[in-house]
């Protein structure tokens, strides 16, 4: 896929790009079906980290299976153990804008899902991607892939056009100790606009946009897919054994550079 200028401009000036049925119907379905293995069948996930809602982990709120408070997955184990996510992180179309925002030479830094449980999916509120990565320069992107409908009701992205443009704001943690917020009160809901998308849509951000996604307040799931791609000529900004357990990299494609992630 060739981005137009238009296309292209929006990214720099707002942050945000969004790339409609960047997976097919039949894609995204392999995917849904390999995540309800993964909560409900018997398929183990050893390579990742799994995470229940806050309410479910503290025994305020009961469900019938524990898979249907499953929060999100984590882990770039995901896609090197795990062909339908690996199909994910290497997809022509996604790889190829990834590429046009990025350069030719790609390494993959984040893969997760996020699940949004009906009635129960947590908020979660705003924040800046780059706060959890000690690599510099700070511009990799994120790709939120929609596998459901996402709607202002159960709980899509909400960003703030241009924010990326006011550099790292300070964060601490809440829920969990990797679940941090934007500490300063810089930005209220009025500050944010809404991004519904369809199914299969992508939402392309720069990874210092602050944004939000409110609770699901409906009987339907709102999972996602993320994938967060940097220059493979990025550079951990902390040594090796002061990086946060989560910080790694995936090959995705172009050179790669000695010293640099």
């Amino acid at each position: 896929m060739e981005l137009t200028d238009t296309e292209f401009e929006q990214y720099q000036t707002d942050g945000y790009l969004v790339v409609e049925d960047a997976l097919s119907p039949a894609a995204v379905d392999r995917v849904k079906t390999r995540l309800r293995e993964y909560t409900h069948g018997d398929r183990e996930h050893e390579t990742f980290e799994s995470q229940l809602e806050p309410r479910v982990e503290r025994g305020e709120l009961e469900v019938e299976e524990e898979g249907d408070a499953v929060r999100k997955f984590e882990g770039l184990g995901m896609v090197e153990a795990d062909d339908v996510f690996a199909e994910v992180a290497n997809n022509e179309t996604i790889v190829s804008v990834a590429s046009q925002l990025l350069g030719p030479n790609l390494k993959l830094l984040r893969s997760a899902a996020m699940f949004k449980p009906p009635e129960i999916g947590s908020e979660k509120g705003y924040h800046q991607d780059a706060a959890y990565y000690p690599i510099h320069p700070m511009d990799h992107v994120t790709v939120w892939v929609a596998l459901d409908e996402a709607t202002t009701e159960n709980g899509c992205m909400n960003v703030v056009p241009g924010g990326h443009k006011d550099g790292i704001l300070g964060h601490e943690a809440v829920e969990y100790d990797t679940d941090i917020v934007i500490a300063e009160k810089d930005y209220d809901e009025d500050d944010a606009i809404p991004i519904p998308m369809e199914s299969g849509s992508a939402l392309f951000t720069h990874c210092l946009v602050p944004h939000y996604t409110a609770p699901n307040t409906t009987d339907q799931w709102r999972r996602a897919l993320i994938m967060a791609y940097m220059r493979s000529r990025s550079r951990f900004s902390k040594p090796d054994e002061e990086l946060p357990p989560w910080v790694d990299s995936v090959h995705i494609q172009g050179e790669e550079f000695p010293g640099c992630v």
